[in-house]
């Protein structure tokens, strides 16, 4: 018997765990399907791209075949493991804009506007030297950003060639409005992830009153008399049972939150039914409002070798981990991210729609293919994507992953904005910043101009940012899941607190939004 049972170690789940078990009162158990989070790679900063490659601490997802990628598959990674999608990402801070929150009270959330989420971004970090109206100091995820002068040629350029091409610089994308060319925040500070579960959950592990069960898959939420009373889950094989006096919490994410909750016989009737599940309660809208940051990159080769091609050959692997073990220096302390831009696509919006890093290596696949040429690749993303998908169950066995379909680019606005956007990053390239290393573009390739081939190109390469959000929705509409304190609709006892809250994706990266929605929906649960 717990007091409350938290299903989900991920970004939000780890706040939960820390704020609900301050409270020596309360009897808290984590459900984590992954293991811990002990390998160096989820500690050092540039640990993300291998572990990307190998697919580790990561449910490794697919889409069904998307009509608007022209019938390709995509690849939809979700963390797996202590921190969920916190100890694996690129590490980037990054809030979205103040319209994005402003929406979300509009959609019918009070409470959720920027103004009344601000407080809450400011409590998780910890960045001396930001306005402290708009910046948090003293929190618990330490905040990061490379000075410019210490930067790889290839970011110095970009931003003097941002600058160059009219755009303006802006201090800090993480304060009063994100538009401009700009250094890059991080999460890792002295060479160290600041993961969730770094920073969140392991200072609280030493509690007695918080129980942190790994390698436990949810597979069912007890529902008794219209309250979730409990949670089955399976572990090492065997089925297990834990009872909670006061509520479920699900944090597992857009993915696994709704597939537990359908598996649970909440959601529409048609996604539950033809699996032989019985239905406990009907809620039309629970795997609907899947949105998603789809990227797509220009690719530049250059005659000078800038970029950090080299230091992916074993001798400098090899190197490059001794100087991080001895001195915690070298290329591993930092994300190897450091430059980037929030641009709009037409003049007539009012915050920017388009989300642009610069990278210094040349990749496809989420750089499982490695391309052995010097280079670099500006990726871009259209930030407020119109096109909307589902997450379905496949069948009753919780082991089964989900059938996930984004329905990338099915709004042909879309693609009109990520159009753009490789004209915008075209035209900042081409400055005299780059001139004496600028070589051809690898792609599209400086042949490609028109509308319908640079179409194809998004069409035939664009892939998963890693933000997908929105199947829970919050709201008062018919299709919402959980209302404005993230209590789902017709059951006592049950929230959902991760990003598959957000009515609507925000403008920018959604490990620190998660985190935020951390903090509140704690607030929610301890304070009525």
């Amino acid at each position: 018997m717990a007091d409350y049972i938290i299903i989900g170690a991920g970004s939000s789940g780890c706040v939960l765990a820390n704020r609900l078990s301050a409270d020596p009162g309360c009897e808290v158990v984590l459900l984590e399907a992954g293991a811990p989070d002990r390998s160096l790679l989820y500690r050092i900063p540039a640990g993300f791209f291998p572990l990307m490659q190998a697919g580790k601490g990561n449910w490794n997802y697919e889409t069904v075949p998307q009509p608007g990628l022209n019938g390709r598959t995509s690849y939809f990674p979700r963390g797996k493991v202590l921190g969920g999608s916190s100890s694996i990402n690129g590490l980037v801070v990054s809030r979205g804009n103040r319209g994005d929150y402003d929406h979300w009270a509009q959609l019918g959330n009070p409470g959720w506007s920027y103004e009344d989420c601000l407080p809450w971004f400011r409590k998780i970090e910890d960045y001396p030297g930001g306005d402290p109206a708009y910046r948090g100091q003293g929190g618990p995820v330490r905040v990061t950003r490379v000075p410019i002068e210490d930067m790889n040629p290839i970011s110095q350029s970009w931003i003097k060639a941002g600058l160059a091409a009219g755009h303006g610089f802006n201090e800090d994308v993480n304060g009063p409005d994100p538009i401009g060319i700009a250094q890059m925040q991080g999460n890792f500070a002295d060479g160290i992830r600041q993961s969730a579960s770094r920073c969140y959950l392991r200072p609280a592990l030493g509690r007695p009153n918080l129980r942190v069960i790994t390698g436990a898959m949810a597979s069912r939420i007890i529902v008794q008399s219209g309250r979730a009373t409990g949670v089955e889950f399976i572990r090492k094989g065997r089925v297990e049972t834990i009872s909670a006096a006061r509520e479920v919490i699900l944090a597992g994410g857009v993915v696994n939150s709704p597939q537990l909750l359908q598996l649970s016989g909440i959601g529409d009737p048609d996604d539950i039914r033809p699996h032989g599940i019985n239905m406990v309660h009907e809620l039309p809208g629970v795997g609907r409002n899947l949105r998603d940051h789809l990227a797509i990159s220009v690719k530049q080769r250059i005659n000078r070798p800038l970029s950090v091609l080299s230091t992916l050959k074993p001798l400098a692997m090899a190197k490059a981990l001794g100087q991080y073990l001895l001195f915690r220096s070298g290329p591993t302390v930092s994300s190897g991210l450091e430059a980037w831009a929030h641009l709009k696509s037409r003049a007539d919006i009012d915050y920017p729609d388009l989300q642009i890093y610069c990278v210094h290596l040349m990749y496809n696949d989420h750089g499982r293919d490695v391309i052995r040429e010097e280079g670099f690749q500006v990726s871009l993303n259209a930030s407020r994507p119109h096109s909307v998908g589902t997450i379905r169950i496949a069948s009753a066995d919780p082991l089964a992953a989900p059938i996930i379909d984004p329905d990338y680019l099915s709004d042909p606005e879309d693609v009109r904005v990520m159009r753009q956007g490789i004209r915008l990053v075209r035209e900042i390239i081409a400055q005299q910043p780059f001139d004496s290393f600028r070589g051809s573009e690898y792609a599209p390739g400086e042949a490609k101009q028109s509308d319908d081939e640079l179409d194809q190109y998004i069409r035939n390469n664009a892939a998963t940012l890693y933000h997908p959000v929105g199947t829970c929705k919050m709201g008062q509409d018919e299709m919402a899941v959980v209302d404005a304190r993230l209590r789902v609709r017709g059951i006592d006892g049950l929230r959902v607190v991760d990003a598959s809250i957000m009515p609507d994706i925000p403008s920018g990266n959604t490990n620190f939004p998660a985190m935020m929605i951390g903090e509140r929906g704690a607030d929610f649960i301890l304070n009525g």
